[in-house]
């Protein structure tokens, strides 16, 4: 009997030890939270900086304890490695981000914080890279605490892996003191529309913070107006065929959609027309569509259909979308309404 009572009594000081030292571990215990704004600083110390917020950008947290040596997978490690992944978070259209640990039995203590950021590298593979080791985290001293989360602001977190959107600012001519030549417009071709101010961060930034669309015409053609064989001459049927060269989709709808700007010089009225045409449709990364427009008058009589007449074709004049590559949006051709014959150049 008293063998048994020992026993017992065994038992119980253990599971009374186990119980107690399991209430002080999660006592210490709890969650960290980090936050904080994600920015690229391009030609970061040549005086030519350029800073942006980075949107859509996906990011994945580790941490490591401080001080000590922990085991690797070869054996001994100093600093300790880092440990698996929190998870994962991805920047809002300010650059802003928010993560929050799995639990941690002993919170109070401090950590190394490791932020990666989800990137493509030059071979087109997507693979994490480092962005920051945020060192010496304290535990115990959180700057905010609720309940058992410990929340960071780690502040300002500034990368050069990805660019910045370029801004264009259209030329100052005004110094120029050449001398003033009146053209020759007989065979004058339309002039390119002003270029416009990019916005921070218009459409088209892919999951890597650098662009991901590239639009570019696949071909352009002009015709007299489609099923109308009695119109005049000077009456056209414009189609241009856009390819998205670029990873990422190009949607057609709200903020990712642009337009198509068709310029032609009138020579008999000595002057330029402009039409448009909404790029409305879907366009998968790798493919391609039409858009057609019968939107087109080349004159006011139609004995000027033997006149030949230059085009100028430009996707997203008005730079709403961002792209990879802003210098293969334009196309031009000549037609001639007497032979209905159009010769790209």
């Amino acid at each position: 009997m008293n063998k048994m009572k020992k026993t017992i009594g065994s038992i119980l000081l253990v599971g009374f030890l186990t119980l107690g030292l399991t209430t002080v571990s999660f006592a210490e215990g709890g969650f960290w939270r980090v936050t904080g704004d994600l920015v690229n600083n391009d030609n970061a110390g040549t005086g030519f900086e350029t800073s942006c917020p980075m949107a859509n950008v996906k990011l994945r947290f580790k941490s490591r304890w401080l001080g000590g040596t922990g085991v690797g997978l070869n054996g001994p490690v100093t600093p300790f490695p880092w440990g698996r992944s929190w998870g994962e978070a991805t920047t809002n259209s300010n650059g802003q981000f928010s993560e929050t640990s799995y639990f941690f039995p002993d919170a109070v203590r401090g950590r190394d914080i490791l932020i990666e950021a989800w990137v493509r590298g030059n071979d087109f593979r997507y693979k994490w890279q480092t962005v920051t080791i945020v060192r010496n985290v304290n535990g115990a001293s959180p700057n905010q605490q609720s309940g058992n989360i410990r929340t960071f602001d780690l502040g300002t977190i500034e990368t050069s892996l990805f660019e910045c959107p370029t801004v264009f600012v259209p030329g100052d001519n005004s110094s120029d003191d050449s001398p003033k030549i009146a053209p020759d417009k007989r065979n004058q071709r339309p002039t390119k529309q002003g270029e416009k101010t990019i916005e921070p961060i218009p459409y088209g930034m892919g999951p890597n913070g650098k662009p991901g669309l590239d639009l570019e015409f696949a071909s352009v053609v002009v015709r007299h107006r489609d099923n109308q064989p009695n119109a005049p001459a000077e009456r056209i049927t414009w189609e241009v065929v856009v390819r998205n060269n670029g990873p990422l989709k190009y949607k057609g709808t709200g903020n990712c959609k642009t337009r198509v700007r068709m310029a032609v010089y009138i020579p008999e009225l000595g002057q330029e027309r402009d039409y448009y045409l909404t790029m409305s449709k879907p366009i998968d990364a790798g493919a391609e569509e039409t858009f057609t427009s019968n939107s087109g008058n080349l004159g006011e009589v139609s004995d000027a259909n033997s006149n030949t007449y230059n085009f100028l074709f430009e996707i997203d004049p008005d730079n709403l979308i961002l792209e990879s590559n802003e210098n293969n949006n334009e196309a031009s051709g000549v037609y001639t309404p007497g032979t209905e014959n159009f010769v790209t150049q």
